[in-house]
């Protein structure tokens, strides 16, 4: 099973910004856009940047490094997890909980699950995944290949699961493009 992260040069393509110290950079864009959501005027601005009375967006923060789920719970409505199996997804569910828990908060993380799904053209969906995550090497990008739920009996299945699993929400991610995937999975889980 395949879990360590996997970075893409191409995530990280604004000049002189590279995939180190993204942590403190977002927590920084969230303090600006805090300010900006009470209404306070942006350095460089005359004015408010939002009209008076605008809500705060909630905000879903997502990784597996602990700093992540501290994010979380400190700034955030909710966790999203990895395009992952269960295995790997439940446990991060759960260091979201414990990490919103220890934090203090009332209730619990909004959670959201993110699968992989083919319908009909299961093949080809398996060789899309592995194709977009080759950067992941040889076993990484086979694994995320096998992890796309192929056919409707497993797109059911992948819906349950997470739904046991605690999600509050599941995003299924077709691999797929053609239009017709999402209405046939429209047809299965709606």
């Amino acid at each position: 099973m395949h879990t360590e992260s996997v970075t893409r040069a191409d995530d990280f393509v604004v000049d002189g910004l590279g995939s180190r110290g993204t942590g403190k950079r977002l927590d920084r864009d969230i303090e600006t856009c805090r300010s900006v959501w009470r209404g306070e005027i942006p350095p460089g601005c005359d004015s408010p940047a939002v009209p008076v009375g605008t809500r705060e967006v909630p905000l879903l923060f997502g990784g597996m490094a602990q700093a992540s789920f501290d994010r979380v719970a400190r700034a955030g409505r909710g966790y999203i997890g990895p395009s992952a199996p269960l295995v790997v997804v439940g446990p991060a569910f759960e260091r979201a909980r414990a990490a919103w828990k220890d934090s203090g908060r009332a209730g619990t993380p909004y959670l959201v699950a993110l699968a992989y799904f083919a319908l009909g053209d299961e093949d080809i969906g398996r060789a899309n995944a592995h194709d977009h995550y080759r950067t992941a090497g040889p076993d990484g990008a086979r694994a995320k290949g096998a992890e796309v739920s192929g056919g409707a009996d497993a797109v059911r299945a992948t819906v349950r699961a997470f739904a046991q699993l605690g999600a509050d929400e599941l995003m299924l991610n077709p691999t797929v493009d053609d239009l017709d995937q999402v209405a046939r999975l429209a047809g299965l889980v709606l």
